[in-house]
């Protein structure tokens, strides 16, 4: 699939309403050598991928790994890591993206990314000067090299997003050859692809075979149509479709359909679908083409070996016509030597007619060592004393033997066959396992320990120093309360909107028992703790003059409100929201309230990794032996555990040894994960 500039207009208007100047580069991952992850991070907003590619920009929701090393990935990362997009721009129509990168220091950088002919990725200073780069050039025209300065090719045509009427028709006026064909005069003289000019000729209603038939009237139809194609694609004022191929894979993506689609003429309804838009379906045809790229270098020995069993296989194929082949003609001989023998000639070979037979059929009489031999497509049989009877039996005979020989052939292409198939098998087994698996969007509080109430309102607390300045600084509003425990390295948890619910007792015990358990009292094996609430106006952001807090401690003001002897118990579960489950640890109350399948936690056992797999062993098992749920829902829950990492789980429970409790099925069928209440301002 190849972008127009125009498509890549559309693409970079969406991309740049998405990435707000809040968002900041977190990360930078090669999944190709010419294709870059970036990953976006925003404080409050879901986090965005960006990929860039030679093949386009755009924003994905798929999961990749990586395909091929890049060694300018290495370059590129230092470079623009932690900073923030200013701007992606493109240069009119043309296939040429600028992202400007802005550090908090104002250190600027640029990457230029080209996306024509081989493409290539230029990464820049503030000045253009050329820090590194994908495909170095020397041309008559220009010389991208490490510390030259970066120019762009020369342009092709006018410009399609600022042509006027008037140049439209100078255009006509001043071309000499004036039977030249209407699409190739369009093509040479506007920036737009083929496709596009075919479907602007057909939309204005053009009949004239040339351009020296074109009227006044043609030409302000073809301006109109030419304005309004531009706008419907760069505006996103269309219906996106996604060209299907043979396997059923998006192998195309349009954003106008036309009458000319390279990658599929004629079109099947069947062949394609529509898209939610361009930018989804450029994600899914893309996407599938990096995913083929892995899946082929995952299969390259194996191809190889394929390839060479294809080769013997051909050469057994061929073999055996041989054999065939010579098989026929040498009995069709046998049979005429035969019937030539029944009219009177026996072993004569001076006879004329017998002569003429031989010669015609390029049999030859052949005396080795003083004995005649008759050859037949280079098989021999001795003549000496022997009727034409005979020979023509011994040529029968050698006839069988060939025959014969196709047995052991046959055996042969069998076994290749049998080791075709087996490669073949492999092959699809590792190109069945590279799928790409679409990203779940997380919710903002998923960043943080999380949980919600049995009560319904969302509760969450820091991860670390870091976290725990995050939720307070960033999260806390006076319709929250906040808790926190009497136990060295506690966390902060907030009770979001806790004051616009009339009774909230369950979910304060609740918070103030996650509060203890996400503490050091958990690592510390201890079976109780206390805890205690307060209101947000007690919370102090600011040191007391000449003291200093440490990051993520705050100093707090006033009552504070016990709650004392909490249990240090807490569940994880996988909880249905939406369409898929999250990973959801927290008090067993609230966890079984809405979890599918869930596991209590104690402390003290075994270490986080090791507990993290039988978490996850035994929830898949629990899965497929919940009754509350169909079949299908069972494996679709079994399968979603077994994608969830280690990682993830052990991200989910508290630090420490940890026991696991009992894990059984929850009520999370009944009771699934509704919208929490959240006061929008602090999300």
């Amino acid at each position: 699939m190849e972008l127009s500039g125009i498509e890549l207009r559309y693409l970079i208007s969406e991309i740049n309403s998405k990435i707000t100047s809040e968002y900041y580069v977190s990360n930078i991952v090669a999944v190709t050598r010419d294709s870059f992850l970036f990953r976006m991070h925003h404080s409050t907003e879901p986090d965005i991928t960006l990929m860039l590619s030679v093949r386009g920009i755009w924003l994905t929701r798929f999961k990749f790994k990586q395909v091929e090393e890049s060694d300018l990935i290495g370059i590129i990362r230092p470079e623009v890591e932690r900073a923030k997009i200013e701007a992606i721009q493109q240069s009119g129509s043309e296939r040429i993206i600028t992202i400007r990168f802005k550090h908090f220091d104002g250190k600027s950088r640029v990457i230029v990314a080209e996306l024509f002919g081989v493409g290539n990725f230029i990464l820049c200073d503030e000045k253009m000067q050329i820090l590194a780069i994908l495909n170095p050039i020397q041309v008559r025209h220009r010389v991208l090299k490490r510390g030259h300065q970066y120019l762009p090719p020369p342009t092709r045509g006018t410009d399609v997003l600022d042509i006027t009427l008037e140049q439209l028709q100078i255009m006509r006026n001043s071309t000499d050859t004036k039977d030249l064909d209407v699409l190739r005069w369009l093509g040479r003289n506007i920036s737009i692809p083929k496709k596009f000019v075919e479907e602007i000729v057909r939309r204005a209603g053009i009949t004239a075979p040339n351009i020296g038939q074109l009227s006044d009237d043609d030409m302000s139809r073809i301006y109109t149509v030419i304005k309004e194609l531009v706008a419907d694609i760069s505006t996103g004022s269309h219906e996106a479709l996604v060209i299907l191929g043979d396997d059923g894979k998006a192998r195309d993506a349009v954003a106008i359909p036309t009458t000319n689609i390279p990658s599929l003429k004629p079109i099947p309804t069947t062949s394609m679908r529509t898209a939610h838009s361009y930018m989804e379906a450029v994600d899914e045809v893309l996407a599938n083409e990096i995913t083929e790229r892995h899946s082929n270098s995952k299969t390259t020995d194996i191809d190889k070996r394929i390839a060479i069993l294809q080769h013997d296989l051909a050469e057994q194929n061929k073999a055996k016509e041989e054999v065939i082949s010579k098989a026929t003609v040498i009995r069709k001989i046998a049979n005429d030597l035969m019937a030539i023998s029944l009219g009177g000639i026996n072993n004569n070979f001076d006879d004329d007619s017998l002569k003429e037979f031989l010669g015609s059929n390029s049999v030859l009489i052949i005396i080795e060592k003083g004995r005649k031999y008759l050859e037949v497509l280079g098989e021999r049989v001795p003549t000496a004393d022997s009727s034409l009877a005979k020979i023509s039996s011994l040529l029968f005979g050698r006839a069988k033997e060939l025959e014969r020989g196709c047995i052991s052939i046959e055996d042969a292409k069998a076994k290749l066959q049998t080791q075709l198939g087996n490669l073949r098998n492999q092959t699809t087994a590792i190109q069945d396992k590279i799928v790409i698996k679409e990203q779940i969007a997380k919710e903002w509080y998923e960043r943080y320990r999380w949980f919600i109430t049995s009560e319904g309102l969302l509760a969450i607390g820091g991860r670390d120093a870091s976290s725990n300045s995050a939720i307070i600084r960033k999260h806390l509003t006076e319709e929250d309360i906040v808790f926190h425990a009497e136990v060295h390295g506690s966390p902060f948890f907030i009770l979001k909107d806790a004051k616009q619910v009339s009774e909230i007792s369950a979910s304060r015990m609740e918070v103030a028992q996650a509060t203890v358990s996400f503490s050091r009292a958990w690592k510390d094996g201890l079976s109780s703790a206390d805890a205690y609430w307060v209101e947000p106006s007690q919370i102090k952001r600011g040191a007391p003059t000449g003291q200093f807090l440490p990051r993520g401690s705050f100093v707090i003001e006033g009552r504070r409100n016990y709650i004392k002897g909490i249990e240090i118990k807490l569940s994880v579960g996988l909880i249905r929201s939406y369409s898929h489950y999250v990973l959801a640890c927290g008090p067993t109350n609230a966890i079984k309230k809405r979890s599918v399948v869930y596991s209590q936690l104690l402390p003290g056992g075994m270490d986080p990794n090791s507990v993290a797999k039988k978490i996850k062993t035994d929830l898949v098992k629990a899965a497929y032996t919940n009754p509350n749920a169909k079949d299908d829902t069972n494996a679709q829950l079994a399968d979603f555990t077994k994608s969830i990492s280690i990682g993830d789980f052990i991200r989910a429970i508290p630090t420490g040894h940890s026991k696991i409790f009992l894990t059984e099925k929850g009520e999370g069928e009944k009771s699934s994960l509704a919208k929490p209440k959240i006061d929008e301002q602090s999300n």
